[in-house]
């Protein structure tokens, strides 16, 4: 839920947008398709989470370890996940592009497990 809330938080932010970009590394930013499987595994380890406190267990133990499982799965960095969403919050428009794909993901494995 802490991930829902930071990329909308940033994704507001870049609604206000100056004269001058601000810089990027873009050596860390994510390409946009590894974001998107990023993105919809974050959501699947949000979705997991809200289950399991459902259940009693703080959400607290579970959200760092997942969001950090989630990291290593594709190998990366802390760095390089808060420069891609920094650089995906300024340039709304393509977040809205990756955003519209987890989309479609996540429906896609909804449905696959209903049909199980």
């Amino acid at each position: 839920m802490k991930i829902i809330w930071l990329l909308l938080i940033l994704s507001l932010g870049s609604c206000y947008k100056t004269t001058q970009a601000p810089s990027f590394d873009m050596d860390l930013v994510l390409p946009a398709d590894i974001m998107v499987d990023v993105l919809t595994d974050l959501h699947l380890a949000d979705a997991i989470i809200n289950m399991e406190n459902r259940k009693g267990i703080p959400v607290e133990q579970l959200s760092g370890a997942y969001f950090h499982f989630v990291m290593d799965k594709h190998g990366i960095t802390m760095e390089r996940f808060e420069e891609s969403v920094r650089y995906y919050a300024y340039y709304a428009n393509q977040m809205d592009a990756i955003y519209e794909k987890v989309i479609i993901n996540l429906s896609l494995k909804e449905s696959r497990a209903l049909q199980k």
